[in-house]
């Protein structure tokens, strides 16, 4: 924020409250009152583009602190991002960035906040831009000014990743469950646009009862299908404003003792963002299902491996005699 002043300073997120009277400054100051007297801020956007807003507050009153604020109102799609001085604050819906002057101003002064706004998940916005001043340690809102975004995605590039290529899960008489976990990072929320999960999931062999596959998003259950034998279950879920910077996807079913099943599952993320990410997401390495499924075959090799070493007959000694050759 820029100022009559210098510089002003940059607070982290709060939640704000639904106004009431008492918090517009009417019947509680007879002091300083904030004026939001001329702003910018952009009504139609492409996702993951950085805008420039600005927002011009006029102390009309005695001396005070007077600030501007960026309101993410509670419903909007997804979160927004106010990058100030470099620094970039996420702001969730239901959440506020205040910018208040560094210290009081002088009546009649007008400060500028300047800094940049991008939004990442496609849809429309109420966006509320706030004059606000302080008195006696709280603050108060004195003029607030809705306005609509809307959020467009043009042609997004695709990421798809097959976190379950057909894996079969397979519960033996004695299993009460089975499960299996794999995690994608290095997610650039940043470009995010959307994301959807597609699957696929069969009960392909067991004993003549139904299974419920389930599948997990970081811990919370988004698919529960219940399979007949033989029969397979395909669908989508929007997984839009639900992925951080890393996810992990678990696939599951519940079994009873003394009956053995398999479940099969096909399961891809598709990632949208809105350009290319410099670093793409990945899947690393799961070293605990490599060794789960491969590791006997790969003690068995080891073993072979030391016994011919010590089954192989000894060669003929060759002696070294010194001035000499080999004998």
């Amino acid at each position: 924020m820029e100022s009559s002043l210098g510089l002003g300073e940059y607070r982290s997120p709060y939640v704000y409250e639904a106004p009431v009277s008492a918090v517009m400054g009417v019947s509680q100051s007879l002091e300083g009152t904030a004026v939001l007297e001329d702003y910018t801020f952009p009504l139609s956007v492409d996702a993951g583009v950085t805008y420039s807003i600005m927002l011009l507050i006029h102390n009309v009153g005695t001396d005070g602190i007077i600030a501007g604020g960026v309101v993410n109102d509670t419903g909007n799609p997804g979160s927004i991002t106010l990058i100030a001085d470099g620094e970039e604050f996420v702001i969730a819906p239901g959440q506020y960035l205040r910018s208040a002057s560094t210290s009081a101003v002088p009546n009649c002064t007008r400060i500028e906040v300047i800094r940049s706004v991008r939004f990442s998940v496609q849809g429309t916005y109420t966006i509320k831009l706030w004059a606000m001043h302080e008195e006696d340690g709280s603050w108060f809102y004195d003029q607030e000014v809705p306005i609509v975004v809307t959020v467009r995605v043009g042609t997004p590039y695709s990421d798809p990743q097959h976190i379950f290529d057909n894996v079969k899960l397979k519960a033996e008489w004695w299993d009460t469950s089975k499960s299996r976990s794999e995690s994608v990072i290095n997610i650039d929320t940043s470009l995010l646009v959307g994301a959807r999960l597609d699957y696929t999931v069969q009960y392909i062999q067991g004993m003549p009862l139904g299974e419920i596959a389930n599948i997990a998003l970081d811990g919370v259950n988004i698919v529960s299908e219940d399979l007949p034998k033989g029969v397979a279950k395909s669908g989508t879920v929007d997984l839009t404003g639900k992925v951080g910077k890393s996810v992990t996807i678990t696939i599951s079913f519940a079994s009873f003792p003394g009956i053995w099943s398999e479940v099969l599952f096909d399961v891809w993320i598709i990632f949208e963002f809105s350009e290319e990410p410099p670093t793409p997401p990945i899947v690393p390495f799961n070293w605990e299902e490599f060794i789960n499924k491969y590791g006997k075959w790969v003690a068995l090799g080891v073993g072979g491996v030391v016994i011919l070493s010590l089954m192989r007959p000894p060669g003929q000694p060759i002696i070294v005699i010194p001035g000499g050759g080999n004998k």
